[in-house]
């Protein structure tokens, strides 16, 4: 076969452009850190890297959902907590002043800590993220939700919960209604409550209430009478449940309800119990403020009617202590699922960054290997092209 001298050229300058286009591939991978300069390098890998892109982006949106979800949900934690604590101050300062030896002034004293722990109570209840959304104000969390007036308690926030996503097919309530939390609470033990007559002469108090067979109990109103050293219990049309001889100290049963009567009762002296109604817990408070301001050192009749409502409320108060403690409970896993969620992300995010560095990172070693053998190569081809270019019949002849 012939070769001409123009093919010859020819040849040699497409082999030395290769071998020059290859070497500076290889440089522009070893100086950028990329073996994929352009899709066409690797198309498969390329796509999948691309793929791997979007879920990593995916993987950090989550990863930032999950990380604000559980700073909004431990600062809610810490409110509850403080609830909680708070709650439990309320009670012991109840059952300290409930204890029927105390003067009027000392019941004040305890009236004006009790105001102290309202104040800390609507704090807590009006706790911030920090960012300026409250917590307990459901979608309306621009404004503080609670609010004491005169009229009651004001509430301008709602039940909407927002659902936080931590995962493709997973979200979270980034909070608790405030209105479940703090409004919807139930007066007496839950179940009923008791409450003395105004108009009682004597010194009967109910020493505790409560539900002993929720089944037996029709959730009526009842009331309790004494007359003559008898008791009787008579529903509201007035038809007789329990009766008997009174006897200090006594517990009296009737349709799954235990009432434990102290004191000496005058006759025709009164005690109401009627179904558990829907009341918030601020008001519990200020209705104990309230009794501990009434003045009773010099009228036993009124310290015995306090006495019972102080305990109506102390019943209140557990159950919104229990409240308190499931909204936590269900708080703590929702904690725990942010907490698994994190994990399970930055574990995916660690494997994301491992698959695009098998795809895209460049492998120094063997780069900078073949650039050598390229750039050895590059220059054989030069040496070879320079002395073949030499070899000419007119440079024979000379």
């Amino acid at each position: 076969m012939r070769v001409s001298t123009a093919d010859f050229y020819r040849q040699s300058i497409v082999s030395l452009q290769r071998q020059q286009s290859l070497a500076l591939h290889t440089q522009n991978q070893l100086s950028s850190g990329s073996k994929l300069q352009t899709a066409a390098d690797d198309p498969t890998g390329a796509a999948h890297g691309l793929s791997l892109d979007q879920t990593r982006v995916a993987n950090q949106r989550y990863t930032e959902n999950t990380k604000a979800l559980g700073e909004r949900l431990g600062l809610e934690e810490n409110a509850l907590g403080g609830i909680s604590e708070t709650l439990n101050r309320v009670r012991e300062r109840a059952l300290q002043g409930n204890g029927g030896t105390l003067s009027d002034s000392d019941r004040a004293s305890i009236a004006a800590d009790l105001r102290q722990s309202l104040d800390s109570l609507l704090d807590y209840a009006n706790a911030a993220d920090g960012e300026g959304r409250y917590l307990f104000a459901g979608s309306n969390d621009a404004q503080a939700p609670f609010a004491l007036t005169a009229g009651g308690t004001q509430f301008s926030g709602d039940d909407v919960i927002r659902q936080v996503q931590i995962g493709p097919s997973r979200a979270v309530a980034s909070s608790d209604s405030g209105a479940d939390v703090f409004l919807r609470q139930r007066s007496g033990n839950g179940s009923f409550s008791v409450a003395a007559t105004a108009t009682n002469a004597g010194t009967a108090t109910i020493a505790s209430a409560r539900l002993s067979d929720a089944s037996a109990w029709d959730g009526g109103s009842y009331a309790l009478s004494f007359s003559g050293g008898q008791y009787s219990v008579a529903d509201s049309g007035g038809n007789i449940v329990a009766s008997g001889s009174y006897t200090a100290g006594q517990t009296i049963r009737f349709r799954g309800a235990d009432l434990t009567v102290a004191g000496a009762p005058a006759d025709g002296d009164r005690f109401t119990i009627a179904p558990s109604q829907q009341q918030d817990l601020f008001a519990t408070v200020r209705d104990l403020i309230g009794l501990f301001e009434t003045p009773t050192s010099a009228n036993p009749a009124a310290r015995a009617q306090v006495q019972t409502g102080v305990l109506d409320k102390l019943g209140a108060l557990e159950t919104a202590q229990s409240r308190v403690i499931d909204v936590r409970a269900r708080l703590g896993a929702r904690l725990v699922a942010a907490d698994d969620a994190q994990n399970q992300l930055s574990s995916q995010l660690v494997k994301i960054d491992e698959a695009l560095s098998g795809i895209r990172d460049v492998d120094y070693a063997e780069a900078a290997s073949r650039l050598t053998q390229q750039l050895t190569g590059l220059q054989a081809a030069q040496q070879s092209f320079a002395k073949i270019q030499g070899l000419s019949l007119f440079n024979y002849l000379r």
